[in-house]
């Protein structure tokens, strides 16, 4: 009779390890569902050239680039600080660029959605090490 109780121990800590997981996924994914649901913004490459550098450290640390976009030079925020003034940088801009735009730098991803992704990956290796080290506790119960 000691037997089938331990087994149904085990069995409801392995419902609220699942209940818990489920949860947590779903909590975690959630943002990275609705921010795909919105779609990325479509980049090109481009060359930009520093005309007003900032110093980094304020809110507004956003050099600003001149950027030939579709034959015709535009001014832009770009989202770093502290370059030189006339140093060139290879750039991406938002291929359907509207009024405001921001000029991100080349090898800059999607940032918010990419820290989402992030996230994501983070949270559930952890809640995937939580429940196999879960696991392996209850086989080493007598």
């Amino acid at each position: 009779m000691g037997r089938q109780r331990g087994s149904a121990s085990v069995a409801s800590i392995l419902l609220v390890l699942g209940i818990l997981g489920v949860a947590v996924a779903a909590v975690t994914l959630w943002p990275l569902v609705t921010a795909v649901g919105q779609g990325r913004t479509a980049m090109r490459p481009a060359m930009a050239t520093v005309i007003e550098s900032r110093p980094c450290g304020g809110q507004s640390a956003r050099d600003l680039v001149e950027v030939q976009i579709d034959g015709v030079v535009r001014q832009a925020p770009f989202d770093g600080c502290g370059h030189a003034r006339g140093q060139e940088l290879s750039v991406q801009v938002p291929a359907d660029p509207g009024q405001d735009f921001v000029v991100r730098p080349a090898h800059a991803a999607d940032s918010e959605l990419d820290a989402q992704e992030q996230r994501a990956k983070w949270v559930l290796l952890t809640l995937a090490a939580v429940a196999g080290g879960g696991y392996g506790l209850m086989l080493r119960r007598p």
